[in-house]
């Protein structure tokens, strides 16, 4: 019995009694010593919900010894352990349940905490804790390829026109044949103010005496190569 009670998954409402006995606190009558076949018929395991309210109802039935006429003698037992629901309701749905069939499917399924279970998720986060991180190894760093200088652009003479080369004279040139110009002007405005005034007649041009056309008598006729 040791070893099949092993096999069972853990249960919250199994526990050993003072007298040794393995006893069930959710059984309200009949007999509340369970053995691994009366947990595994369990249907509070079976649906296996942390909002099951349930009592179950254990019946005990002794085996019958049958003795016939002929001395042939048969033990009759009940195989299914006649153990079931007294009263079960949800505490989520605020619903009563009758069977496991109720409980299939259901979206608010949540499994039950036992202690063992507490207890196998402490040692795995202890395990965890204690194992240490992977060591990262560095990553060699990578230089960045810098791009050679590139030289700047070496510009390019611009061809002067040779009509602007030869047309214009340097600045010395220039300044030279500018005082000539102002020299001819001084000289000119000098020989202007010596030379004498001239008169009013002088100015004026005499302007020819016109004739009038003699008046031709009647009859006479223009001759030719005459002059009147």
């Amino acid at each position: 019995m040791e070893a099949k009670m092993s096999e069972l998954k853990p249960c919250p409402y199994r526990h050993v009694g003072d007298e040794g006995h393995i006893l069930c606190d959710k059984i309200k009558t009949g007999d509340r010593e369970v053995t691994p076949d009366i947990c595994r018929a369990c249907p509070i395991s079976h649906i296996d919900c942390a909002h099951l309210r349930a009592t179950l109802h254990h019946e005990t039935h002794p085996p019958l010894i049958v003795r016939y006429g002929n001395g042939r003698t048969e033990v009759w037992e009940q195989k299914t352990p006649a153990i079931a629901f007294k009263h079960a309701a949800c505490a989520a749905k605020v619903i009563p349940i009758h069977s496991e069939q109720d409980c299939v499917g259901c979206a608010l399924h949540q499994a039950l905490v036992t202690a063992e279970t507490i207890i196998q998720s402490q040692v795995e986060q202890t395990r965890v804790r204690r194992t240490p991180p992977p060591i990262l190894q560095p990553s060699p760093i990578v230089q960045p390829v810098t791009p050679p200088p590139v030289a700047p652009p070496t510009p390019i003479p611009q061809a002067v026109p040779m009509a602007q080369q030869t047309s214009t004279p340097p600045p010395d040139a220039r300044s030279s044949i500018v005082a000539k110009k102002i020299i001819q002007l001084q000289e000119w405005l000098a020989n202007q103010k010596k030379a004498p005034p001239k008169s009013q007649d002088e100015d004026i041009t005499p302007i020819p005496e016109q004739r009038a056309p003699r008046p031709r008598a009647a009859g006479e006729e223009k001759r030719v190569g005459w002059t009147d």
